[in-house]
């Protein structure tokens, strides 16, 4: 494959969209943050994404909803469900009453906290839409109108997946899109649950991980910008390779860390990518001009809206070179598919 991938395409626009969205809620919504552990003066909730408003704080209504309701809006299977409710009690954002042993039953009430979030999210979406609108010109518009056709019984937002399979999502009664985010989670969850259906490793493995080890291996050190995810997620994925036979990490002469793929790894990659040529390839015209549109989008304009706040998290240390690369180059730097971690729910793992 040449080109870069639609769905690396589409992942882009959609993390960047994201990013955008959270630097805009993270300077209206009183926070917390792990650099504020410790500080008696920090209040408000765990900050985290638009993931979690979109799939969890949009459906949950002041006197609460069931854990299976929850769930059914989300897309969400009865195991994840229950991550997700602690995360939400945790975080500050939900209280969670059990009916006895029925997970399902369980009913889940937003905190002041959780509504206050939910209400600040809520005109988020439509924003950062008219700011792409005003940044970007006709292509936008003109993606909203490609992207129409995305399934109405997918999540409103992309799924907390980390490096898992996508084909764990439910189907939902149909819902329509909130907006661009939506409707670009739709469309991307849409070709992910088809090369899943068959693939020998999912998307965000083969492009987020596989894809960036050069066929010498490099210093681990360097792969998390090489992804454009962060370093928690790919050491993760470097331990399960290395369990798995897939890689091997050794010391060269000067005791710097290195990665490297074996045989087995550098042959379900290759069959992970063939799959996807295979996919692309089948694609319509529609799917054509959605590339043509896409390129044009994630370009240099695009950074107007992942610069964060002076204040912000990204611009923190320990995430400063991350987000200093996307500001630099989009195109070159942000992640070739969504690594959403159940840390936050935020699109690159942290």
């Amino acid at each position: 494959m040449h080109a870069k991938p639609l769905v690396a395409l589409l992942s882009q626009a959609l993390v960047a969209f994201t990013i955008e969205a959270d630097n805009e809620f993270e300077q209206r919504m009183p926070h917390r943050t792990a650099a504020d552990r410790g500080d008696p003066a920090a209040t408000g909730p765990w900050l985290t994404s638009l993931t979690y408003w979109s799939n969890y704080l949009l459906g949950l209504p002041d006197d609460g909803i069931t854990a299976r309701e929850l769930a059914r809006h989300a897309g969400d299977d009865a195991n994840s469900i229950g991550s997700r409710l602690n995360e939400l009690r945790r975080w500050g954002y939900a209280r969670v009453q059990r009916n006895g042993a029925d997970l399902g039953a369980t009913l889940v009430i937003p905190t002041e906290n959780g509504r206050r979030a939910r209400d600040t999210w809520a005109p988020i979406e439509a924003l950062v839409t008219e700011r792409w609108r005003e940044r970007f010109g006709p292509p936008a518009d003109e993606l909203a109108t490609l992207l129409a056709d995305a399934p109405a019984d997918l999540p409103l937002g992309f799924p907390v997946t980390a490096w898992g399979h996508t084909t764990r999502i439910h189907r939902l009664p149909p819902v329509p899109a909130t907006g661009l985010y939506s409707a670009l989670s739709r469309a991307l969850l849409t070709i992910a649950r088809e090369f899943d259906a068959e693939a020998p490793m999912s998307l965000a493995v083969s492009l987020d991980f596989v894809r960036i080890v050069p066929p010498t291996g490099a210093p681990v050190r360097d792969l998390p910008l090489l992804a454009g995810i962060s370093k928690e997620a790919i050491a993760i994925q470097v331990g399960r390779f290395e369990r798995n036979g897939l890689g091997v990490v050794q010391r060269d002469e000067r005791g710097t860390k290195r990665f490297a793929l074996t045989t087995d790894g550098r042959a379900r990659g290759a069959a992970a990518m063939a799959r996807l040529d295979s996919l692309e390839a089948g694609r319509g015209t529609t799917s054509s001009r959605l590339r043509v549109v896409l390129s044009g989008l994630v370009g240099d304009r695009m950074s107007d809206g992942l610069t964060p706040p002076a204040t912000g998290w990204r611009a923190s240390g320990p995430y400063h070179a991350q987000t200093a690369a996307i500001v630099a180059d989009p195109a070159a730097a942000l992640p070739w598919f969504p690594m959403v971690s159940h840390r936050g729910g935020y699109p690159d793992g942290f």
